[in-house]
């Protein structure tokens, strides 16, 4: 019957407009709810996203933010670990760096002048080549450095835990006192296979880092 209904209308819509048009349409049968007494069930109000604000569905090929790469190489990696300027190359501008340190003994061929990055590593350049990166830390500094993954370690052992998990491939020894040849301080070092170093030195007097180092090749 409910399509008979609906054909008609359609039918006379089309001929007279639905205006003239008297179909007989059937009641709605009342639910089992209603018919029982009992109220019908409220209308849920329509919910509106405003489509302006609404963060965008993710993409299915969408991913989390992916963990920093660990470099495979062991040297490359202690290297980046000081800055982005890579050590062995002639190509990186000391301008781009930051400020020149030490004008005062730095030569027209720039062989070890030190330029500074803003966390305060030094850069030396042998003639035009990236040779050494360190950086020198203050009695009381606790601030978190990125070289070879110290943080805020500063006395031996947690320093020496924190940068052998970072290069396990280093092997690293420690001299102290007088045989280290660092003025009393502790040295501890380690070799790379390319030839190049690292260098952690520690003051005779407090035990703390007061520096690390890596070298790509001896500035002679």
């Amino acid at each position: 019957m409910a399509y008979t209904s609906r054909l008609a209308l359609a039918l006379c819509g089309l001929t007279i407009g639905l205006a003239g048009c008297n179909v007989y349409q059937p009641e709605a049968k009342p639910t089992e709810t209603e018919a029982a007494g009992a109220p019908a069930p409220a209308e849920q109000p329509a919910v509106t996203v405003d489509t302006r604000t609404a963060p965008a569905a993710p993409e299915a090929s969408e991913t989390a933010i992916a963990t920093p790469i660990r470099l495979a190489d062991p040297f490359r990696r202690a290297d980046a670990s000081f800055s982005r300027f890579a050590l062995n190359s002639s190509s990186v501008r000391p301008q781009a760096i930051g400020r020149l340190v030490n004008g005062d003994i730095c030569d027209d061929d720039m062989i070890e002048c030190s330029w500074a990055d803003a966390n305060g590593v030094a850069h030396t350049f042998g003639g035009k080549v990236l040779a050494i990166k360190s950086i020198k830390l203050e009695p009381g500094d606790r601030r978190a450095i990125g070289a070879l993954d110290i943080g805020t370690a500063r006395q031996p052992p947690e320093v020496l835990k924190r940068v052998r998990a970072f290069l396990p491939e280093v092997a690293i020894k420690c001299v102290r006192g007088p045989d280290a040849g660092e003025g009393g301080r502790t040295a501890c070092q380690g070799s790379f296979r390319n030839g190049g170093w690292l260098k952690l030195l520690f003051s005779a007097e407090t035990g703390q880092l007061e520096e690390a180092r890596i070298d790509a090749f001896q500035i002679n």
